[in-house]
């Protein structure tokens, strides 16, 4: 009887450690990591318009350039935009920044506007930042969360390509080689 009873109890923990063991952490839905690639929040889609350009008709996002003065993705208008979401400790953000840098002067004759877009670093930080690694591309910083908010960007990396008529063709949530970056290009080019 005692083996039993012992048999017995230690199929109940066995069971009850199994169940403990397969369900998530933290209970209910679980929550992305600052450094997961994904996107928390759908976003806008591809096909879409995107928000803050002219077609679109919204509102501004808010954007501020690093001299301070307002910054706009309906500065670009009728040039495809490719925009870039980082931040400026993000190591996958420097990582692709070569290849950034090397598809924007490819491109550059055909029109191509590249703008950088940091949410959540200040403008001094930004600076600092951009001269010390000798950044090329238009930056924009976007205090407050309207952007993010519009795009559904949570994390650094996030991509977005956006054609003459302000169209989505492609989004990419986290850091590009540069045959992704060419093939996103193309849509847009």
């Amino acid at each position: 009887m005692p083996r039993l009873l012992a048999a017995l109890v230690a199929l109940v923990a066995i069971a009850a450690v199994a169940y403990v063991a397969t369900r998530p952490l933290g209970g209910g839905d679980p929550r992305p990591s600052f450094f997961a690639i994904g996107s928390a929040v759908p976003g806008v889609q591809i096909g879409q318009l995107a928000p803050g350009t002219v077609q679109a008709g919204s509102p501004g996002l808010g954007l501020v350039g690093l001299d301070g003065q307002p910054a706009a993705l309906t500065d670009f208008e009728g040039r495809p935009i490719w925009v870039i979401f980082w931040k400026t400790a993000c190591e996958p953000c420097e990582a692709e920044a070569a290849d950034v840098a090397a598809a924007y002067a490819a491109h550059g004759a055909d029109g191509l506007a590249v703008i950088g877009i940091d949410v959540w670093d200040s403008a001094a930080v930004v600076q600092d930042y951009a001269e010390e690694h000798g950044l090329e591309i238009p930056i924009a910083i976007a205090p407050g969360s309207i952007v993010m908010d519009a795009y559904g960007v949570w994390g650094a990396p996030t991509h977005y390509f956006i054609d003459r008529e302000g169209v989505i063709r492609d989004r990419y949530f986290g850091p590009m080689t540069r045959r992704l970056i060419d093939e996103s290009l193309r849509r847009i080019i």
